[in-house]
């Protein structure tokens, strides 16, 4: 969902029930911040969907791959951690895991899988209390239905709009420096390079 300007929305006046929770827990938590958190979605699924196939499609595995050069050539700093949901059985799903496995390749890394998809708030606290990601760059694949409550669970406000159905391309740049969250939304990362970040010291 783009404004006129061609950058995503937001809803001023969207309101989660955990949010007020979530900010009376942030006050009282000693943070250990990455310097950006990059939250994208999975690849493309099976088309017509399959509900029974939680693999990506051919158009997804080609995305998976061509995230490769974004996030080696593009962000200005080599990612350090990769994050996706756990499968669960309710939610089997292994697409976000599938379209991470080219990056985590290139970086001799493993994808991490700590949480199912509906714990992004869990997620979200761990990713900014792991002194190893402090000033560091990390990229998230969630599911895009989450993706705004992840947003919000790691300290963005407002709340970013719903994630558009047919974006696939869109990339969550969630920055934390001296004490402050920042955030943009690039609906096509393949126009918009991410800004290299500055560490936090």
């Amino acid at each position: 969902m783009l404004n006129k300007r061609g950058n995503p929305s937001v809803h001023m006046g969207v309101k989660r029930p955990w949010l007020s929770f979530l900010m009376v827990a942030v006050g009282l938590q000693t943070w250990a911040d990455p310097a950006r958190i990059l939250l994208i979605r999975h690849g493309e699924k099976p088309e017509p969907e399959d509900h029974a196939d939680p693999h990506l499609s051919a158009a997804g595995r080609e995305r998976a791959r061509n995230w490769v050069n974004y996030f080696t050539n593009s962000t200005g700093e080599t990612p350090i951690a990769l994050f996706a949901p756990k499968p669960t059985p309710r939610h089997p799903s292994v697409r976000p895991i599938e379209t991470l496995e080219p990056l985590a390749a290139a970086l001799k890394i493993k994808v991490r899988t700590p949480f199912s998809s509906s714990d992004y708030a869990k997620l979200a606290q761990q990713l900014r209390a792991d002194p190893k990601l402090e000033g560091r760059t990390v990229v998230v694949c969630w599911v895009r239905q989450s993706l705004p409550d992840l947003a919000a669970a790691l300290g963005v406000q407002p709340l970013p709009a719903e994630w558009s159905e047919t974006n696939y391309a869109g990339v969550y740049e969630v920055t934390f420096s001296a004490g402050k969250t920042g955030f943009r939304g690039i609906p096509d990362a393949r126009a918009a390079p991410v800004m290299p970040a500055r560490r936090n010291h």
